[in-house]
């Protein structure tokens, strides 16, 4: 059993993928601002910063009208970072060569969602007019920038949105206009203020559908009382393991221990379920494995206790 964190003995995801939650903000980490620009920009118009500088400042950006925002709990991003940085993958108990993903940092810090921004385009365009024999140059800057909700259980996603912001100046032979650092930051602050609604207007309307989603209540127990249980790769707690509220569907239930072997099944929950879950050591003598092979089953009750439905392993 691969787990985020050994050490997080008990997580209680409240993500928006498989477990229900009651209507609340949405937790939030950002993970990063791209420069994805193609062209440069003309040195009088924003020139004189390079698309990855301005890209750098979208985290700031970015977390400066989520932080405010009432569909939102933005979650500290030095702690995010620290999170990647910091985890060892455990298998059975033991460190793994497997480097975490950032979606194990927000899994471990409950994130119902990560975002990350890309800067996709920083450049001017020109309009020259000739009136009475005037020569007049209008030139537009425009920054525009992509956000993406990315789930943070399996890292689709789920949500997008952009925003645009542009500015024209005037460039005659008596005039000539040189854009300053602070009048380029306003028109990345634009942008992502432009984009930030659109994003939190579908992911608002993601999570009222996650909301009427019917569930059910699980409950796991096993030989090896206590054991760990992970459902779609999420640990979730300890056997036993009562009342587990998820949505109705299909789950992958994992129940591991160190010195015994996962148990993994994937089962389709349309009711109240009760789980119970055999154990087998790492290490059995001959007869020890033919004896639990045997008799090994996964019991699932639907409904009344009455109801055995048996799947073999």
């Amino acid at each position: 059993m691969k787990l985020a964190n050994w050490l997080l003995a008990v997580v209680i995801y409240s993500g928006t993928g498989w477990i229900a939650q009651a209507e609340a903000p949405l937790r939030v980490a950002v993970l990063e601002f791209q420069d994805q620009t193609g062209l440069r920009s003309d040195p009088r118009l924003g020139g004189a910063m390079p698309a990855g500088a301005l890209a750098e400042r979208g985290v700031f950006m970015l977390g400066k009208h989520l932080v405010n925002h009432p569909g939102f709990v933005l979650i500290d991003r030095r702690d995010f970072i620290n999170q990647v940085e910091q985890q060892t993958l455990l298998d059975s108990g033991r460190p793994t060569a497997t480097r975490p993903s950032f979606l194990h940092a927000a899994q471990a810090l409950r994130a119902d969602a990560v975002l990350r921004g890309s800067l996709i385009s920083f450049s001017p365009g020109t309009r020259t007019v000739n009136q009475g024999g005037h020569r007049a140059e209008f030139a537009t800057l425009s920054v525009r920038v992509a956000l993406e909700a990315l789930d943070a259980i399996d890292g689709t996603v789920v949500a997008v949105a952009d925003g645009t912001a542009e500015t024209q100046v005037r460039q005659t032979a008596a005039v000539q206009t040189t854009l300053g650092e602070s009048q380029i930051l306003d028109l990345l602050d634009e942008a992502v203020a432009r984009a930030v609604p659109a994003l939190e207007q579908t992911l608002a309307a993601r999570a009222e559908r996650q909301r009427e989603r019917p569930t059910v209540r699980l409950s796991v127990h096993s030989t090896a009382d206590p054991a760990l249980v992970e459902i779609n790769g999420i640990l979730v707690g300890t056997t036993p393991l009562e009342d587990f509220e998820i949505y109705k569907g299909d789950h992958v239930l994992t129940v591991g221990k160190p010195g015994y072997r996962d148990v993994t099944k994937r089962i389709l929950f349309e009711h109240d379920s009760r789980v119970e879950v055999p154990m087998l050591r790492t290490e059995l003598s001959a007869d020890e494995l033919k004896e639990v092979l045997e008799s090994m089953r996964l019991h699932l009750f639907l409904g009344e206790p009455g109801i055995v439905i048996h799947r073999l392993d």
